[in-house]
């Protein structure tokens, strides 16, 4: 199947060209989590029969009751808490997203979770047994209802997004997750050939989008500006303590070394956006103020 391609633009303005989920890899995905949910179920109720106490009125309401939450938390727990990626779409290499740039919310998994009975459980029944459905329903009436229906199940394929029904109302798509060893050639890219210095990814993980959005803004003020200079000269040398720099900055070197830790740290973020890990900002201290005034201890 062709490739296609999402165009993404992030709230910080970072642009991300990502790859659609192919609809081999999503159903592929979901017949492992289908089949990682039945196998649960049979699991638990093999251990009640075990036990002789599946003719118990009470323990066949539990089973009943675990089972109904597996089945209708299954996709639920897993989006939420694996970063939109159930372990079927773990193992196939996608998992879902915002398709405005922000993060996955809660409402947005819960949304596209619930149309999943109108979008695939119930064409399924009415494949394998319909007489449950339609009962005695006219056959005309058994024909239009299952055309409606299966416009449901077919619609990933009707819209070039290959968005499903809850997906469309939740604002999500299912992409293809890059592959880890990219990141050092992605972020190789963002850094001039000459570059004297080099960071690892341990001290770039120090400061998050908040933090770069200051130091950009700092970067590109007027250089005529009053204090410019000191401003800089503080702000490296509250990085360069952060991150643990070995020696210090010659201030010659001082606006050489922002540019670097900026271009560094941008193509860092970018990685980790792209995995899904959200970075805001550092949860003890920032940079600086906005006006160069530090509002905390780095």
């Amino acid at each position: 199947m062709t490739r296609r391609m999402y165009s993404l633009t992030t709230p910080e303005g970072l642009e991300l060209e990502l790859e659609l989920a192919p609809m081999g890899a999503r159903l592929a995905a979901f017949s492992l989590d289908f089949l990682l949910m039945a196998a649960g179920t049979a699991l638990l109720v093999a251990l009640a029969a075990a036990g002789g106490m599946l003719a118990s009125a009470p323990v066949l309401a539990l089973v009943i009751l675990f089972s109904f939450l597996l089945w209708n938390g299954y996709f639920l727990f897993f989006e939420l808490y694996w970063r939109g990626a159930t372990p079927g779409k773990r193992v196939l290499g996608i998992r879902v997203i915002s398709r405005h740039g922000g993060p996955l919310t809660t409402g947005a998994v819960f949304a596209r979770n619930l149309l999943r009975d109108l979008e695939l459980y119930l064409p399924l029944q009415v494949l394998i047994v319909p007489d449950l459905i339609w009962g005695k329903a006219p056959g005309w009436v058994q024909l239009l209802a299952s055309g409606w229906i299966f416009v449901f199940l077919l619609m990933p394929f009707l819209n070039r997004d290959r968005a499903r029904c809850g997906d469309l109302v939740a604002g999500t798509l299912v992409v293809q997750r890059p592959e880890a060893q990219l990141l050092p050639d992605a972020a190789e890219t963002r850094l001039p050939k000459d570059a004297d210095f080099e960071f690892s990814a341990a001290q770039l993980d120090m400061y998050g989008i908040r933090e770069l959005q200051v130091l950009e803004e700092i970067l590109h003020r007027d250089v005529s500006e009053p204090g410019r200079f000191d401003l800089l000269m503080t702000v490296c040398y509250k990085i360069t303590r952060k991150i643990a720099w070995p020696q210090p900055v010659p201030p010659e070197r001082v606006v050489a070394f922002l540019q670097a830790f900026y271009r560094a740290q941008r193509a860092r973020l970018e990685q980790r956006l792209l995995f899904g890990e959200r970075r805001e900002f550092k949860k003890i201290g920032r940079l600086s103020g906005p006006r160069g005034g530090p509002t905390s201890n780095p």
